[in-house]
């Protein structure tokens, strides 16, 4: 029999694939709702980026902050890492449905003593050059589910990269938008420091005049020393923010 008669049969079985190809299970679907109005069914987009949504605060410190998480943070960094290696994985599947060729070269170096009377034979080398071809044939679509079982977890893996950059960067602008809050908070509290501490003076003034007790100094006191440890707490919020930020950066 001719090789070329068995071209036939061979596409044949090339068609042929392991397994059923995915379809999605039915579910029943109401024809309509009663709020249907303004309402359409959902596009998921896991892979596209979300985009500078922070721009909507108008802060270019936050700006700059924002655009330094997909660059040198450590767990986007990672996801990053895992798609490429996602990626390399498809690709090593795909080139299983292509022939592989192999070359061995080789170099041995001999030296052999001659016969009685004829002396030594000089060293020589030998050269050797082996080639070997193979090819798995995806007779049976095996190669082709292992392409698209590794093009699926690279999407996934797409999709756990643009994740976590978004869980990144909302993480960056809670700690931020707090940052700020301790700012304007210690703000306040120093304000309020100063206005206690003039009562403070004031009252001591009317406890030397004689119009105020001693009750109501030590009272006034009290009132700014506590003002004082809020604003020591402000400050100790405020550096935990400032770390957790640097670390997202």
């Amino acid at each position: 029999m001719r090789w070329w008669a068995l071209l036939p049969a061979l596409a044949l079985l090339a068609a042929c694939t392991v397994g059923p190809d995915y379809r999605r299970p039915p579910a029943p679907v109401p024809v309509a709702f009663k709020e249907l109005a303004g309402w359409k069914p959902a596009a998921p987009a896991e892979t596209q980026p979300r985009g500078p949504w922070w721009s909507a605060f108008h802060d270019p410190v936050l700006d700059a902050l924002e655009r330094q998480v997909s660059i040198t943070n450590e767990t986007v960094r990672a996801a990053a890492a895992a798609y490429v290696q996602a990626r390399a994985l498809v690709a090593e599947a795909q080139s299983a449905l292509f022939p592989t060729l192999g070359v061995t070269p080789s170099v041995v170096r001999s030296k052999q003593s001659g016969a009685a009377g004829f002396g030594s034979i000089p060293p020589f080398t030998e050269y050797s050059l082996q080639a070997g071809a193979a090819w798995d044939l995806d007779v049976w679509g095996r190669i082709r589910r292992q392409i698209e079982a590794q093009q699926a977890a690279a999407e996934i893996s797409a999709a756990d990269l643009v994740n976590a950059t978004l869980s990144a960067q909302v993480a960056l602008a809670s700690d931020y938008v707090d940052l700020r809050y301790e700012d304007a908070l210690a703000v306040l509290l120093r304000q309020t420091i100063a206005a206690s501490a003039r009562a403070l003076q004031i009252t001591e003034n009317g406890h030397t005049a004689g119009t105020a007790s001693r009750g109501d100094v030590v009272t006034a006191d009290s009132l700014l020393k506590g003002v004082e440890a809020q604003l020591v707490g402000v400050g100790v919020a405020r550096a935990q923010f400032e770390h957790a930020i640097a670390v997202l950066t």
